[in-house]
């Protein structure tokens, strides 16, 4: 029986076997080709992103749902309570309040900030931006309220 384990851990492979049987699988069409159906079958299927400009509805639907897994998960171990935003996140909050200061939604935007100040654990690049972008809402608000 040892000698059996032993022919089997044994199994020699030569390198060259393993390079044609690699080989066989790849593709043998050039990837920079297409062919006229692939081509018509894939413009077929493309649709356009449309904006329709609610970058800052999308962002605080998410960032809600993820504060109310966050509160779930919070009762369960206490610690910090606050979501920590990913790179992604904190990206898509910059287009956000760009999007509200260039509709002039100034109120809205300064809401936004303070909330995802509040409830929101950034890198410390991500909430300096947010933390200007308040002040630039802020005084937007005075100077339009006074």
């Amino acid at each position: 029986m040892a000698d059996s384990a032993d022919g089997l851990f044994a199994i020699e492979v030569d390198t060259d076997d393993y390079a044609e049987t690699a080989a066989a699988d790849t593709p043998t069409v050039s990837r920079t080709f297409q062919s006229e159906t692939a081509f018509q079958a894939q413009k077929a299927s493309y649709t356009a992103k449309i904006d329709d400009g609610d970058i800052h509805a999308q962002l605080i639907q998410e960032l809600e749902s993820q504060t109310r897994q966050s509160e779930a998960a919070s009762k369960l171990v206490r610690g910090n309570s606050k979501v920590k935003l990913s790179k992604k996140e904190t990206v898509l909050l910059g287009y956000a309040v760009g999007e509200l200061y260039y509709l002039r939604n100034f109120q809205k935007g300064l809401e936004v900030c303070e909330w995802v100040l509040a409830e929101f654990e950034m890198d410390g690049r991500g909430r300096a931006g947010v933390e200007k972008w308040r002040e630039r809402f802020e005084g937007r608000v005075r100077s339009a309220g006074g």
